[in-house]
């Protein structure tokens, strides 16, 4: 089977689904994967004002980014916005699946699967074109009509596409796909010893898979402040090797992102950052306990609801509460055991396994 996973660089979350499911295709039967960005067949004219205004609200503007995923979600958002998805990058996009002949699809950002579907239509093509959805709510935009499979997290993310008009069949619940070596590492206790980690919690602070946290150095700063008896650590794209360094009984370990995440995330007792899609499902998948503040307004809110009603994390609302509720929550065992057991009751370990099979049955059928 020829695959094309097709992700946009928009955040780290798509990026991280197409590797992991291109992992996990090689990993299920013969299979030759091709991974690609899906803003490159975008012409940089519509490309740059698009990527350029979604960062300047992110980080200085969030409330017109969070008005605006409300409102293009009702029913009520004009049909030249709706429909001009599957128009943006087209003629490009046609030409490269001529060549490629893929026998499916997948995409990993809504866009994707409507001008790939609008550009099959146009080729005369037969292949499988499928949707990976990123999130534990889905908007309306990933409610994509030309899509023949979408694969959603939970029953309610289903509920969420098939009320925005997708037939039910062609919905299924997978999980997000996760790297498969979430599902094979080592006990916790053996990853804490290779690490080198003493008895004290381990906090890791996320920074986003494209290192895009928006509030990553004041929450970094008032867990330093705290002084609590914990292993702080941190991940930055600008740092180089490992560093550590006691600081009264906090002990920070800083490194940059690394390729053995997973078992540094299997290690940990709290993960602390916004509620992106993909490192939630990770968290969950090894029934770690999430604190989040500050998540992405509109998608990641959506994820911090949805952990918090299950008790899987706590969400960090006001600024003025961090210092309070981290103090309370990371030396507290009990707190931590039940919300890791929601954690692990929610988590999709095999997720990317799944999907797989699903993408392999479906070309074989």
């Amino acid at each position: 089977m020829k695959a094309l996973l097709l992700s946009a660089s928009f955040g780290g979350g798509h990026r991280q689904a197409a590797r992991a499911l291109h992992k996990a295709l090689e990993e299920a039967g013969p299979c030759r994967c091709f991974e690609e960005d899906y803003l490159r067949f975008v012409p940089a004219w519509e490309r740059g004002p698009v990527t350029w205004t979604y960062a300047f609200w992110l980080r200085y503007w969030p409330s017109a980014y969070r008005w605006f995923y409300r409102w293009s979600n009702l029913p009520s958002e004009p049909r030249l916005i709706s429909e001009s998805f599957s128009k943006v990058g087209l003629g490009p996009m046609r030409r490269y699946l001529r060549e490629l002949q893929p026998d499916v699809v997948v995409g990993s950002f809504p866009t994707v699967a409507a001008v790939v579907g609008r550009a099959r239509a146009a080729e005369g093509a037969r292949f499988l074109n499928t949707l990976v959805v990123t999130d534990f709510r889905a908007h309306r935009h990933w409610a994509r009509p030309e899509a023949d499979r979408i694969f959603v997290a939970f029953e309610e993310t289903k509920e969420d596409v098939v009320a925005h008009g997708v037939d039910p069949e062609r919905v299924r619940v997978t999980g997000i796909p996760i790297l498969p070596a979430y599902a094979r590492l080592p006990d916790r206790e053996r990853l804490r010893a290779k690490r080198g980690f003493d008895e004290r919690p381990v906090v890791l602070l996320t920074s986003g898979g494209a290192g895009a946290y928006r509030s990553y150095h004041r929450v970094l700063r008032v867990l330093l402040e705290l002084d609590l008896p914990m292993q702080l650590v941190t991940f930055n794209p600008h740092h180089n090797g490992t560093r550590e360094e006691e600081r009264g009984r906090t002990r920070w370990i800083r490194t940059g992102l690394r390729d053995d995440f997973p078992e540094w995330m299997g290690a940990a007792d709290w993960v602390v950052g916004k509620a992106g899609g993909l490192t939630a499902s990770e968290a969950l998948a090894l029934g770690l306990p999430m604190v989040v503040f500050d998540p992405i307004p509109g998608q990641e809110e959506g994820n911090a609801q949805f952990l918090e009603e299950r008790g899987a994390a706590v969400w960090i609302r006001h600024g003025s509460e961090l210092r309070t509720a981290l103090t309370g929550l990371i030396p507290d065992l009990s707190r931590r055991r039940e919300m890791a057991e929601a954690a692990r009751a929610l988590g999709r370990p095999d997720a990317a396994a799944a999907v797989a099979r699903e993408l392999l049955e479906g070309k074989a059928g």
